[in-house]
């Protein structure tokens, strides 16, 4: 039980850290009892202001490429983590199974409400008729194939475990649209990077020639 609860615990703490996301904050601008109180905190203000709107190109892309990858391993962690406590509630409950007389093996269904069921009870098989009554068809005695039916429960329990094919492939394609995607942002950060790095050019140029104009009137 203690188990369960510390893999529950981790798989909350994995879907946390996922989704966690960066927060900015901007400063906020002073109220007009503040100006009237203080004037000289209104002055500073579209200093402030502009500088903030210098910066503003560097801060705009605040998606990673670390970020892209530290999601792709959260998800496989998470994933892991998942795949992990169905291994253990299904050993546990086989544990629970065999500590028990009787055993569930296996079953077909021969007609409308009707079934022929296979049963361990303590180390004897027997296959028994489930219909408006339970009727005992057989015993096996076969140690030989006693052994075969056990292996092969045990095998179908493995099975189920494992990871399929479709969980495979949806991974992989994960994998891939995360990689696609990383190099999209990153293409895109660098265009975006440099038409920001020629307008701050322009604007420059445009306050030198106002500075220019400036000086040559007086």
């Amino acid at each position: 039980m203690l188990q369960l609860r510390t893999i529950i615990l981790a798989l909350l703490v994995a879907v946390v850290v996922a989704s966690q996301t960066n927060i900015a904050f901007a400063e906020q601008s002073p109220t007009v009892k503040q100006c009237i109180d203080h004037p000289e905190t209104c002055e500073k203000a579209p200093a402030t202001k502009n500088a903030t709107n210098d910066t503003q190109p560097a801060q705009a892309v605040s998606v990673t490429a670390w970020d892209v990858v530290k999601l792709i391993f959260a998800t496989l962690f998470v994933l892991a983590l998942i795949y992990a406590l169905l291994r253990f509630m299904n050993k546990r409950s086989r544990w629970l199974a065999k500590r028990g007389l009787v055993e569930h093996l296996g079953g077909a269904h021969v007609g409308t409400n009707r079934s022929v069921q296979l049963v361990k009870v303590g180390k004897r098989i027997f296959i028994v008729g489930v219909g408006d009554s339970v009727q005992l068809l057989k015993e096996i005695e076969d140690e030989k194939e006693i052994n075969e039916l056990l292996a092969m429960h045990n095998e179908s329990l493995q099975k189920m475990l494992e990871p399929n094919e479709l969980l495979l492939s949806w991974l992989n394609r994960l994998t891939k649209n995360n990689a696609k995607e990383e190099t999209q942002t990153t293409s895109f950060r660098t265009l975006f990077a440099k038409q920001m790095q020629e307008l701050t050019k322009e604007r420059q140029k445009l306050l030198k020639q106002i500075e220019k104009g400036t000086t040559s009137d007086e």
